[in-house]
This record gives structure tokens, sequence and C-alpha cells, in this order.
């Protein structure tokens, strides 16, 4: 090996049939004993069960070696359980390195003599390793127990209802000026036809009578620092123009000369250049439209402020740069529809009374933009409305999955029209249907018994909408052509705009699909690839209000039985250093750590770890030209040892 008078325990782990089948262990034994540097060998049936775990360590203070390697499975799933195993037998954690002879020989390798030669060449890595192993002190802070919720939709706001009632302070960042999300922009909710703004609005009243709820709205985030228990938030809040003292009275409405298109209504209607978001919001307090305000444009009016009489008029607001410090972050910043315009054979955006399906949400809802009367663009009542699904899904050019809740969405359309009008026809034009259970395969059931007309096609991408006349006719390679007042086009969910610039933010992985990806798809499926950072509602994957409460729920329950007030948490000890004397101070490692870790110490020219927020993944190392940046368990000397004994196994 390497001449060092050192003593090794070498531990090999049967783990049932899996490495025992497959391995000879026998032969490993017969190769590692009587080693001048093997202190033991020993083989035991399942090393990680209690049984095993208290045998290791009783054979360890026994014999007393002076490090020991495990050959069992992946690191990833027990190197913790046996650095505690180690440690609780005196010897510090360090000590302890893993030969991974599962994954990368047993299970890989079906010829069990090569097997057999690969597991020794990795045993013997592993103690070469081993022997370079300097002692790592365990380093532990008090977390911090408050959330930040990124968004203040459905999912953030019933996260952060439980959180605050569980006594943590909680601070919701909402990019619009008032919370609400997208359930405030539809009338009911399928397949029981709940009131939505029924269901949002005293969970709005209970965020704004909560102490320990502070909103922060029109605002967005711009960096995020730290881990688990201890992450600080950077926060731009955008000028609104007007102070929090406003109480959304609506008297400057009245005064304001300035209409505009209203954005909340998806350009359908319109509003003042000040406005709430709607009525009854949560912050209530108004905001100006500063690019077609007359008093920014050309400073002729001041009309608002004259008439406001709370003086909560601010044309002085700059924003504000905000940070906030929290144990854990809930992202539910939700979803966003495919825009059909990329589905030109629609007609949408040329034709009239064609609409997508949140316009249409929001020409049915009592609070949009026409009072909940739906009505064609000349004023009458449709007499007959085609609802087309999958608009730009399961396609090469828009998404290509299924978005599993559209369609629910999509046969409601038909209980809205029969509520205003029960003589309407609805045509309801699919390729296939997808239903979550007994409740929607029953609303299902009860659209088709109401008089919905569902016309099943096998060319769904084939199909064309015309202007034919008064009327518009929809046509198909497999049915004969449909002739409707109205359009409505059911299109698929996409990842909310902004969510890439976040997750790199929070150093979280996202799926190929665009959305956050689950730090395990069963068994944490609120989690993130990074710990602290959870998901809640549609920003992890398209679903149903009822589901997106519930993700909510998970994941402010797991996020506070963590951060239990006064719990100490473990930080990484396997972190790096920078040796001051040869860093040049040339910056490369800031602009590679994923965790903003390092900083630069302007007065000694030279480049710091933070070692509080460093989690060791070694990137500035690899990257520092000078060798001044160190990975600590994972030098250059120990990796370089770690590949002889590989080779030389």
């Amino acid at each position: 090996m390497n001449g060092k008078k050192t003593k090794i325990a070498l531990f090999l782990c049967k783990c049932g049939a899996n490495i025992a089948d497959f391995i000879d262990l026998k032969e490993i034994e017969s190769r590692f004993s009587g080693n001048d540097t093997t202190s033991f060998v020993e083989t035991q049936d399942l090393l990680c069960s209690p049984a095993g775990k208290k045998n290791m360590l009783e054979t360890i203070e026994k014999n007393k070696p002076d490090f020991v390697v495990v050959a069992a499975c992946s690191p990833q799933m027990h190197e913790k359980t046996f650095q505690e195993v180690v440690a609780d037998a005196g010897i510090n954690m360090a000590r302890m390195q893993m030969a991974n002879i599962r994954e990368q020989s047993a299970w890989v390798t079906t010829d069990k003599k090569k097997a057999t030669l690969k597991a020794i060449a990795l045993i013997n890595a592993a103690m070469e390793r081993s022997v370079l192993h300097d002692d790592l002190q365990p380093k532990t802070m008090e977390c911090l127990t408050d959330l930040i919720i990124i968004g203040g939709g459905m999912a953030g706001i019933e996260a952060a209802l439980l959180a605050a009632n569980a006594g943590r302070k909680v601070t919701i960042v909402e990019k619009e000026i008032s919370l609400g999300g997208s359930v405030i922009k539809i009338e009911e909710v399928a397949p029981n036809m709940e009131c939505a703004p029924c269901l949002l609005s005293p969970r709005l009243a209970a965020v704004r009578d909560n102490k320990n709820i502070r909103v922060i709205s029109n605002a967005s985030v711009t960096d995020v620092l730290g881990f688990f228990g201890n992450f600080k938030v950077k926060i731009k809040r955008m000028a609104r123009y007007v102070k929090e003292s406003c109480i959304g009275c609506e008297a400057c409405f009245e005064v304001c000369p300035v209409t505009v298109d209203n954005d909340f209504n998806l350009g359908l209607g319109t509003k003042k250049a000040i406005s709430t978001l709607f009525a009854g919001s949560v912050p209530a307090a108004a905001a100006i439209d500063k690019t077609n305000c007359l008093h920014f444009t050309d400073g002729s009016c001041n009309a608002c402020a004259a008439v406001c009489p709370f003086q909560s008029i601010d044309f002085e607001d700059t924003g504000e740069d905000i940070e906030v410090s929290a144990g854990a972050v809930i992202v539910a910043t939700g979803c966003t529809t495919v825009n059909p315009s990329t589905v030109p054979e629609t007609g949408y955006g040329k034709i009239e009374n064609v609409y997508s399906m949140p316009e249409f949400e929001r020409i049915a809802s009592s609070n949009g933009p026409y009072g909940g009367e739906i009505r064609l663009k000349n004023g009458e009542p449709p007499r007959s409305v085609a609802v087309i699904h999958c608009v730009g899904s399961l396609s090469d050019g828009g998404v290509p999955y299924c978005s599993g809740i559209c369609c629910m969405t999509a046969i409601k359309t038909g209980e809205l029209l029969r509520k205003k009008n029960p003589d309407v026809e609805v045509y309801s034009i699919h390729d296939r249907l997808v239903f979550n259970g007994p409740e929607q395969q029953a609303f299902f059931e009860k659209q088709k018994e109401e008089g919905t007309h569902f016309v099943k096609t096998e060319r769904l991408r084939d199909l064309r909408v015309v202007q034919n006349g008064t009327t518009i006719e929809i046509s198909g390679p497999d049915f004969q052509p449909i002739a409707v007042d109205m359009v409505v086009l059911s299109t698929g969910l996409t990842p909310q705009k902004g969510t890439l610039a976040l997750a790199r933010m929070l150093n979280a992985d996202l799926t190929d699909a665009g959305f956050f990806k689950a730090d395990h798809p069963i068994l944490r499926a609120i989690g993130s690839s990074i710990d602290g950072v959870y998901t809640a509602g549609c920003c992890a994957s398209p679903c149903d209000v009822t589901t997106a409460i519930t993700r909510a729920q998970a994941a402010a329950g797991d996020a506070i039985s963590k951060l239990v007030p006064g719990r100490k948490i473990a930080l990484e000890v396997m972190t790096t250093i920078i040796d001051e004397i040869k860093c040049a101070g040339c910056k490369l490692c800031i602009a590679v750590c994923p965790y903003k870790a390092i900083d630069f110490d302007g007065q000694k020219k030279v480049c710091v770890v933070n070692e509080a927020i460093c989690r060791g993944c070694g990137t500035c190392a690899a990257t520092c030209p000078g060798g001044a940046a160190r990975a600590i368990h994972f030098s250059d000397q120990q990796i370089m040892a770690e590949i002889g004994g590989l080779l030389h196994g």
C-alpha cells in the first residue's frame, strides 16, 4: 500500500442475495485477510439492519482499527448510517470509506468471476484512499423556523395559513399587486362546481388578518442564498405609487381620465390607469399604471391624489430591495396555458368569438368583464358553442404530454353555458378523454345526459376552424362539419414564465417538461432536488385545485415538522477551503460556485469560502487554476490514491 502502519477493518455486506449471489465474498475475504494493513475482515448479511449495525459497533470497539472500509451498496444509501456507527465506536466519521460493490459490480457485471475481481479493485481503491483521510468535526447551527412562499395563489395561501397557524412567521412573495392566482379568475371548480371566489375569499381574509403573515406583492425574487434552515431571499418590490394605507375605496377610479385594457380580464374589458386587481383583493391597495398615467406621461393630472381620503398616492415611490431570512422556501408559482395562436388552424386571434379557455372563464365569471353574462361580440347570447380539446397538446409543435386536468375544465364549459341558456347546443370535440376518479367520471356522464354532444375524432390535429358567413365552421377528416356561434379552445398547461430563472437561483432541478423536479416521485413528491426547497401546486406538474391544496399542506407540514424552534441542524463538513497564500484573486471560483458560497475579500484581495453555505460540491476546486481551492475529504492526493488502488487492485 503506502507504507503507513495503520490497521483497516473491512466489512463485507451480503445485502441479502443482491451481492452474495453475484460476488464471491469468500474469495474477497481470502484476498484481504492477513494483509499487513488489514486488521480483520468480517462478512455480514445486512450491515444496515439493527442487528448488523450492533454487531459492527461491537466488532470495532473490540478490535480498535484506525480506519473502516465498508463494501456494500451506494454511499448515497447508507454512508451516513455507517458514519454514525463508526462515530459511536469512538472513531472519527471521516475514517469510514465505502466501496460500492452492489450498484458498481454485482448489479452490472453478470460474470461472477469478473464481478468479484471488480469488487476487489473497488475495495482496494477505498483502502488506499481511506488512510489519507483527515478527521472531520461535525458542525451545527440553530435553524431558522420562518418560511418564505414564492407565489400567492391558492397553494401559496394554503401553505402560508397552515404554517402561520402553527406559530411560524411567513412571507409571501407575489408578482401581482394582490393575491389570488388563477383560482380568482374562474367562476366554479369542477366537478362539484364549487364557487371559486367563495373558496378563496375567506382565505384571503385570513391571510390579511394573520399577524404571522407578511405579504410582499408586486414583487419578484432576485436571488436566493443559503441552505435548509438558513436561507436568505432577496426580493425586488416594484413601485405601485400607492401606499399600503390605501383600502381600495375606488374613489380615485371615478376621477381617473385614462382607460386601458384590463390585463386581469386578459384584455377583455377595460380599467382605469389606477386600479385594484379585483374587488376585495388582498392587499387592498390600488396601483398606478405608470405607462399610461398622465401624471407620468405629461404631468397634466393629479386627480387621484386630490380625491384620495387617505393621502395614499405616492408618485415618488421607487420600489425597494428587501432581504428575508427563513428556514425553508416553498415554491408555489403555478403554471400557465399554451397560447392558442401557436396553432393557427384554430383561427384564434383572427376569427371573432374564438376564445382560449382562460378567456372564456373570465367571460363566464361574475367578477369578469361582463358580469358573468356570456355573450357574442354582437351582444347576443350564443346558440351553439364548440369546445376543442388538446389544442397545442400531445404534439411536436406544442407540449408533448397530456396535462391531465384539461378535459374536466373543457367539459365544464357546457355546465356554465347551460346555466345561462338551457337551450344552447354544446359540442365537445376530442380524440381522448382523461378523468381522474369516479366524481369526474360522474360529471362527464351528467354532461352527456344534459345534452353536450361529444364528438370523437382520431385526427384532432387536422381540424380547421373558419369563418363561414355569420357562423364559425369546424371541419375534420372524420366527422361532418359543425357550425357554431362560438369556439372555446382548451389548451395544455406549461411551466410559468420565469420558472427556469427561479430554478437557477434555487439550484433546483427541472423535469424535461420544465416543471420543478421532485426529490423522489413517490416518497418526496413535494420536495425538490435541494433540501429545504419545497414545491406546492402546479409548479411541480399540472394539477387541479384539490391536488394543489393537498401539495401545499404537505409541503408546509413537512417544513414545519423539521424546522423546530431550538433545533440545531448539521452543516456540511466536507466543504472547500481556499489557501490565501496561493489565491491570486482571479474570482473564477466565485463565477462557478452554484451555491454562491464564495466572496471576495477586497482588503486581502483573495477569495473566501463561507463554510456555512458551501455544500462541498468541489466545482471551485476543479476550476481554480492555481490549486488554491481544495475540497476537504476530496483532495487530489486522496483521489489519486483511490485511482491507484483501483488500477492495482
